[in-house]
C-alpha cells in the first residue's frame, strides 16, 4: 500500500495528546474520524482523529485513544500519512502531486517539453519543476494561465516567451 504525507507533528500542547501539526496538504484530512497513520520508527501505526483546531500556522490535533501526553509524545517529529486507499479522488480541477509527477509536458503547439520531475510549494503557488534531460525549468503550476490542462496524456501548458 502507498502512503502520503499530510503533516508533520512538531511537539506537544498540554497534557491532553494534543500535538501540534504542521499541514503538508492542500485537502482536508483531519475530520473527526478521519483514518491517518503515524510514520514511526519505519511502522505506520494506524489513527483516528479526535479532533483538529486551527492553531497558530497549522493545527492541534488529537487521536482517539491517544489522549494524553505521554502516550504521543514519542511521535514528535514524526511524519503523518494517508494511505492512497483513503485519500479518495481529487476534487474536480485539482491534482494529487504525485499523480502529476512523472508526466510528460506539453507546450500549446504539442510539442514535448520535457517531464515534470518534482513540485515544489512556492511563495504564491505551485512551482512544476520540468527536466528536458538537458535543463530543468521552474514553470508556475497556475490553471488558467500556464496550465491548460492535466489529463492521461500529460500536462498542457501554455508557453510564453522566456519560460524554456
Amino acid at each position: 500500500m502507498n502512503y502520503y504525507i499530510v503533516g508533520k507533528l512538531l511537539t506537544t500542547h498540554g497534557l491532553k495528546g494534543e500535538l501540534k501539526l504542521q499541514v503538508e496538504t492542500d485537502f482536508d484530512r483531519f475530520k473527526e474520524d478521519s483514518r491517518l497513520y503515524i510514520g514511526h520508527k519505519g511502522e505506520y501505526i494506524e489513527v483516528f482523529v479526535k479532533y483538529a483546531k486551527d492553531y497558530q500556522n497549522g493545527l492541534l490535533i488529537v487521536f482517539k485513544d491517544l489522549e494524553d501526553i505521554n502516550l504521543v509524545e514519542h511521535f514528535k517529529g514524526d511524519y503523518l500519512y494517508i494511505s492512497e486507499e483513503d485519500q479518495g479522488e481529487a476534487p474536480e480541477g485539482m491534482n494529487y502531486i504525485h499523480d502529476i509527477i512523472g508526466k510528460k509536458v506539453y507546450n500549446q503547439n504539442g510539442e514535448l517539453k520535457g517531464t515534470c520531475v518534482d513540485m515544489q510549494e512556492g511563495s504564491n503557488s505551485y512551482m512544476m519543476i520540468v527536466s528536458d534531460n538537458k535543463k530543468t525549468y521552474k514553470i508556475p503550476f497556475i490553471r488558467g494561465v500556464f496550465i491548460n490542462k492535466v489529463d492521461d496524456e500529460g500536462i498542457h501548458m501554455n508557453e510564453i516567451e522566456g519560460l524554456f
